[in-house]
């Protein structure tokens, strides 16, 4: 790895404070709380990864789901740090959670964005995911979402 590329790598419970505080940065509403991160990190459901360039800080971190009952996996989020916005981390994070779904045999991924969020829709469209339905006033601030669907297997 070259000197000074951040590292991704799964979340540790050690990096609960840095979630907290990248949510916090990143995100006006809808928040995922210190309570949620901290089931999520104990979870065997729950699959956090972060991009980290030191110790201590983290410059992004995307978290998905899965269930028992589904072969679908759930994106719940994607967040990226001002400081390190435009340098492809997201995109990174994005490929490098539809493979955990695909290692836990997830044949799709799905996810809702707000419809306003110009650079996540670019980046999941150009991904290959499609729209497949508009929540109403999903959002806490009364923004409406799109959900998105990739299939990640090739159907049978």
């Amino acid at each position: 790895m070259a000197a000074g590329k951040p590292h991704l790598r799964p979340a540790l419970a050690s990096d609960l404070d840095a979630l907290v505080a990248l949510e916090e940065t990143c995100f006006a509403t809808d928040r995922f709380s210190r309570r949620s991160y901290a089931r999520a990190l104990a979870s065997p459901r729950a699959h956090l990864r972060v991009i980290a360039p030191a110790a201590g800080r983290l410059a992004a971190a995307g978290l998905i789901f899965t269930r028992a009952d589904t072969s679908a996996a759930r994106l719940y989020s994607i967040a990226v740090h001002p400081d390190w916005r435009g340098h492809g981390l997201a995109r990174r994070l994005l490929t490098a959670l539809e493979q955990t779904a695909r290692k836990l045999g997830a044949d799709e991924m799905r996810l809702e964005v707000a419809d306003r969020n110009k650079a996540a829709l670019a980046l999941y469209r150009e991904s290959g995911y499609e729209e497949a339905g508009r929540l109403r006033q999903y959002y806490q601030d009364g923004a409406d979402a799109l959900r998105l669907i990739k299939r990640l297997a090739a159907r049978s």
